[in-house]
C-alpha cells in the first residue's frame, strides 16, 4: 500500500518543482512567524521536490537523445530544434535545484545535527550529493563550498568541478558512516517516502551513487588508480548496490487531483479529466528510437510508444517532414502508467547497467554478462512487459544480433552495455543517456535534421542561467565565455 503523508499546520515548506499547479506539500508561509519544523517533516517535501526535479526538468533531452520528437500539430521555435538556445533556457535546472538543496536538505542536516538524528543527517547528505551532481553534470564548475549559506554568502564563489566531485565521495563516505552508526536511533519511517526508513536500501543507494559518480570519470587520463581505490572502499563496506527490484523511487501517495499526481504523469500524461496535457500532445515518438526497437525485436517498443492506426510511426528530431498527431506515436503506457506511479530517482535497471559496466572494466567483482542480462530483465519489468523474465530472456538470447546479443561478433562489450542502457532509459531518465553520450559517444544518435542546424553536435552543456549574471555577475563571468558545444564538463573526453 502506498503511503500518504499528511502534512499538518506546522509544515512550512514550499514546493519547488517546475509545475505551477497546487501541490499537496504547498503551504502558505508567513516569513514573520518563527516556526520550528522537525527534520523528519521536511524530508517528504524534499524527496518529492527531488522527484519532480528529475521527472520534469530534463525532458528536452528526450529530443536530443533520440527518444522523442516535436509534434507536427505545433509550430516549434527554431532555437528548440537547432540547439541554439540562450542563457534563459531551462533555468529551472539551476534555480529550483539550489532552492531545494538550500531550503530542504541543508535544513534537514542542520536540524538533524542539533537533535542528534544521524539517520536523517545521512539522508540529507546523500540527497545533497544526488542534487549537486545534476548541477555539475549540466554546468561544470558551480558554487559549492560557498553555496547554501543563505544571506551569509549571497555572492558564492565557483568551485572546480573535479574538486566538487571528489567531495561528493567524501560526503557519501560520511553518510555511510552515519547510516552505520545510527542504527537503532530515530528512524523517519513513513516520512521517508523513498525507502520507508529501510536503512539497508539507503546504504545501497549511497554505493550506487558513488558508482555512478566514479564511472562518469572513466575516460579521464590518470584517474584509474583513484577510481579503483574508491571502489575498493565500496567493496569493503559489504553493502553492495541497488539490485533487482530495488529502485530509488519516490511516492508520497499520489492522488488523482490537480497538483497531487505523479510528476511525470501530471506534466507529460493526462489531467484529472483524462485528457492529454499539452506536453503530451507536443511530445511524439522519434523515428530513431522506433527504428532501434524494431530492428532489435524489442517488445519495449509498445511500452515506450503508443501505436497509431495499428503501427508505430514518427520522424527524426528536427525533421521538416513532420507528422500530425493523428499519424505519429505518442508516449507509451510503459512509462505513462498511472496518476499514482512512482517517481524514479535511480532505477534498478540503471544500477545493474552501472554494475555491468564496472565489472566489464574489471573495477568490481561480478559477472558482467549476467549483470547485463539482469539489467535488461529489470527494464522489462519496470516497463510492465508481460511475462517480463521470459520476454527478456528471449530478447537477449537472439543469436548474433548486434546491439543485443552478448555473444555477437561485436567485441566491444562496453558499447553493448551502454547501448542497451540507452534503450532502457527512454522517457524517464534521459539525463543519464545524455551523460553516457557525452562520456562515450554511444549510441550514434543523429543530429537534429532541422536545416538551420549549422553546428553538427549535440550540446555538451547548458549556459549558466541569467539569474547568475544578474546577481552573481563577477563570479559567473570568471568562468569565461561559455559555448554549449565546445565548453565541456570536466569528465568528458
Amino acid at each position: 500500500m502506498k503511503k500518504l503523508i499528511i502534512i499538518i499546520g506546522i509544515f512550512t515548506l514550499t514546493f519547488l518543482g517546475t509545475s505551477c499547479k497546487d501541490n499537496f506539500f504547498d503551504v502558505n508561509k508567513n516569513p514573520n512567524d518563527a516556526v520550528i519544523v522537525p527534520a523528519e517533516l521536511i524530508l517528504p517535501a524534499a524527496l518529492q521536490n527531488s522527484a519532480s526535479y528529475v521527472s520534469t526538468n530534463f525532458q528536452f533531452l528526450n529530443l536530443w537523445m533520440g527518444y522523442w520528437n516535436w509534434s507536427g500539430n505545433y509550430s516549434i521555435n527554431t532555437s528548440d530544434k537547432n540547439y541554439q538556445f540562450v542563457n534563459t533556457f531551462n533555468n529551472g535546472i539551476w534555480n529550483t535545484q539550489y532552492a531545494n538543496l538550500l531550503n530542504n536538505y541543508n535544513g534537514i542536516e542542520n536540524k538533524a545535527i542539533d537533535s542528534k538524528q544521524p539517520l536523517l543527517q545521512a539522508m540529507a547528505k546523500t540527497m545533497r550529493v544526488h542534487g549537486f551532481q545534476y548541477v555539475v553534470d549540466t554546468y561544470n564548475n558551480a558554487p559549492y563550498t560557498d553555496a547554501l549559506k543563505g544571506t551569509t554568502s549571497i555572492l558564492p564563489k565557483y568551485d572546480d568541478a573535479k574538486t566538487i566531485y571528489e567531495d561528493f565521495i567524501v560526503q557519501l563516505d560520511l553518510a555511510m558512516d552515519l547510516f552505520t552508526k545510527g542504527t537503532g536511533s530515530f528512524n523517519p519511517g513513513a516520512n521517508d517516502i523513498m525507502f520507508g526508513g529501510d536503512i539497508s536500501q539507503w546504504k545501497k543507494f549511497v554505493n550506487t551513487l558513488k558508482l555512478r559518480i566514479l564511472l562518469r570519470q572513466s575516460e579521464m587520463v590518470g584517474r584509474d588508480a583513484y577510481i579503483k581505490a574508491q571502489l575498493a572502499k565500496i567493496k569493503s563496506s559489504n553493502v553492495g548496490f541497488l539490485s533487482a527490484g530495488e529502485s530509488a523511487n519516490v511516492n508520497p501517495g499520489y492522488l488523482k487531483s490537480t497538483g497531487k499526481q505523479s510528476p511525470f504523469w501530471e506534466n507529460y500524461g493526462f489531467g484529472i479529466n483524462g485528457q492529454p496535457v499539452e506536453a503530451n500532445n507536443i511530445s511524439r515518438a522519434n523515428l530513431y528510437g522506433i527504428t532501434f526497437y524494431k530492428q532489435t525485436n524489442d517488445p519495449r517498443l509498445g511500452a515506450f510508444y503508443a501505436p497509431v492506426g495499428g503501427i508505430f510511426d514518427g520522424r527524426f528530431f528536427g525533421d521538416i517532414d513532420v507528422l500530425p498527431n493523428s499519424k505519429t506515436s505518442a508516449i507509451g503506457p510503459g512509462v505513462l502508467k498511472s496518476f499514482d506511479q512512482d517517481a524514479v530517482l535511480l532505477s534498478s535497471h540503471e544500477s545493474l547497467f552501472l554494475q555491468a559496466e564496472a565489472a566489464q572494466r574489471g573495477w568490481i567483482t561480478g559477472d558482467s554478462r549476467a549483470l547485463y542480462q539482469m539489467a535488461i530483465t529489470e527494464s522489462f519489468k519496470n516497463t510492465n512487459i508481460i511475462n517480463a523474465t521470459i520476454a527478456a530472456n528471449d530478447y537477449y538470447s537472439q543469436t548474433g544480433l548486434k546491439n543485443v546479443s552478448w555473444d555477437a561478433t561485436n567485441n566491444d562489450k562496453i558499447a553493448l552495455i551502454i547501448t542497451q542502457k540507452w534503450a532502457s532509459l527512454n522517457a524517464l531518465s534521459p539525463f543519464e543517456a545524455w551523460c553516457d553520450y557525452r562520456r562515450l559517444g554511444i549510441p550514434a544518435i543523429p543530429i537534429s535534421k532541422d536545416p538551420s542546424t549549422n553546428i553538427k553536435k549535440i550540446p555538451s552543456r547548458l549556459f549558466y542561467p541569467q539569474s547568475e549574471y544578474n546577481y552573481n555577475a563577477e563570479n559567473v563571468k570568471g568562468q569565461g565565455t561559455i559555448n554549449q558545444f565546445d565548453s565541456k564538463i570536466f569528465w568528458m573526453k
